[in-house]
């Protein structure tokens, strides 16, 4: 026998999070991105590159009212386009 009052919506249908708490409020929204990288290189005797990396971390700090949504975009096409280099 199914109790009535008791019954739950799944979190599927009401886009529901669990990670965010209900009725956040900021005077100013505002995201703050950090991009880290660090390159490290091995160079002969003779000069000529051995080895070369370049590792990356994206840090966010966001501070959004409500539950937005939020579309960031990452990509340096343009910049190279406006550059004349290839991507």
């Amino acid at each position: 026998k199914l109790e009535t009052g008791k019954s739950r919506v799944p979190t599927t249908v009401t886009n529901a999070v669990s990670w965010r708490s209900e009725g956040i409020k900021y005077k100013k929204n505002e995201v703050f991105i950090d991009v880290i990288e660090s390159v490290n290189l091995l160079v002969s005797a003779s000069g000529s590159v051995l080895l070369s990396e370049v590792v990356g971390t994206i840090k966010l700090k966001v501070f959004l009212s409500g539950m937005p949504e939020l579309r960031l975009g990452l990509n340096d096409r343009v910049l190279f386009e406006l550059t004349g280099r290839e991507c």
